[in-house]
């Protein structure tokens, strides 16, 4: 199956595109945050796992946890949250 990530992350550089991953059927959230990890590693962008692991993962209107299953075609919003109060 086939998804795309679009990355809501503040402090990405200014041209990091959208990922798109292929992934085994029955894939969840933990699955494409794993690629996510192997992306920002190839691009030597600096963020921690649990900074990641800690994102809210929307897909449409609907917020998924870690063992969620995502499906053929999703765009997977991933929103980091902001520091400071």
């Amino acid at each position: 199956m086939n998804v795309t990530v679009r990355f809501f992350i503040f402090d990405l550089p200014p041209d990091f595109a959208n990922a798109e991953f292929e992934l085994n059927d029955g894939a969840t959230v933990n699955d494409v945050l794993d690629r996510c990890l192997e992306v920002f590693g190839q691009r030597q962008v600096s963020m921690k796992e649990s900074e990641l692991r800690t994102a809210t993962i929307v897909v449409g209107a609907k917020w998924l946890g870690p063992n969620d299953m995502v499906s053929d075609g999703d765009i997977i919003n991933i929103i980091r949250p902001m520091d400071g109060g």
